[in-house]
């Protein structure tokens, strides 16, 4: 290796040099300079040094007939004080976890842990470190050993495809129903379980994530999230031609459009466009003429379109018209 090399040339020059009485000089003279910095290191190593952990927080000996109700936080935030061995010692091995024995601090309803003890605990982690302080500063974490109940999940959203793309159908997620366990009859009014709010604007490509659910105070879901997909179809344009129906026209009458026919644009999902053709009609209505207009022109509207075209529009939205009796 490079290094080694490096190191080999140092060793060969420092062994000519010792030959000469300047290089004895010079030889004694790095001897004591390595002794110096290797009683630094000591001397440094044995100071004390202050740091801030993020140390896991453990949960031991729960029965399995108990339900934590409150979530516990994940990690405590410990500034401890101790020396620099000590220090180095922990991080090299594993991180040092908080472990809280459920036999030893539970209470009627509740696991309760002062900032006193919290920090006993941090330092026994750490090997009898100094702790400064604990974030947070202490625990009360509610539990209960009621049976869950089986909710369904409520779905919160409001979302908006893009331009050129369509939602298909409703969204999809699973699970579709949560256990809540609660202290005292805190779920007991509930019919479901609504997720956070999901609120999407311009989506353009099938998408799933995941999406926590709302709690209440004295609840909690398990699982508390779930996963949600929203099934994205880019949008095909397409035009189709089809007759003027006229419509509400009185007995003993005849209402003749120019044209007959006229161009419909729209759009609709990939998945849809080799299928039957989607069903809409173009209507004439003889009760909206406006007789006192004299340019004999009569709006033309697309009704009964399929919920599945999007931006659908005529090419022309009046026509001219004649009157015939019959």
């Amino acid at each position: 290796m490079r290094v080694s090399g490096k190191i080999r040339r140092c060793f060969v020059l420092i062994a000519r040099a010792s030959r000469t009485r300047r290089g004895k000089d010079i030889l004694t003279f790095g001897v004591f300079l390595v002794i110096s910095a290797v009683l630094w290191i000591v001397l440094s190593l044995n100071e004390d040094d202050q740091v801030d952990l993020r140390m896991p927080l453990r949960i031991e000996h729960l029965p399995d007939s108990v339900t934590i109700v409150s979530t516990p936080p994940e990690f405590v935030n410990v500034s401890l004080r101790a020396r620099r061995t000590d220090l180095l010692k922990s991080r090299l091995g594993k991180n040092p976890e908080i472990r809280v024995d459920w036999r030893t601090y539970h209470g009627r309803r509740s696991i309760e842990l002062s900032s006193a003890e919290l920090k006993t605990l941090a330092r026994n982690a750490v090997g009898g470190a100094t702790v400064l302080a604990v974030t947070p500063d202490s625990l009360n974490l509610l539990y209960t050993s009621e049976a869950g109940r089986r909710l369904p999940v409520v779905l919160d959203y409001k979302v908006t495809p893009g331009p050129q793309a369509a939602l298909l159908g409703k969204p999809t997620f699973k699970p579709d129903s949560v256990t809540v366990y609660s202290i005292g009859n805190a779920a007991a009014s509930l019919a479901g379980v609504c997720t956070e709010p999901i609120r999407i604007s311009g989506i353009s490509k099938t998408t799933t994530m995941r999406v926590r659910l709302a709690a209440g105070p004295r609840t909690r879901n398990v699982p508390d999230s779930v996963d949600v997909t929203f099934v994205v179809e880019p949008l095909i344009m397409k035009t189709r031609r089809v007759v003027i129906e006229p419509v509400n026209v009185p007995a003993g009458v005849k209402l003749i459009t120019f044209p007959a026919q006229v161009d419909v644009t729209y759009m609709l999902p990939s998945s849809v466009y080799k299928k039957a053709l989607p069903q809409f009609r173009v209507v004439a209505d003889y009760r909206k003429i406006d007789f006192s207009n004299p340019t004999r022109n009569m709006r033309l509207n697309l009704v009964d379109v399929d919920e599945r075209l999007q931006n659908a529009y005529l090419s022309a939205d009046s026509a001219e018209y004649i009157i015939e009796r019959r």
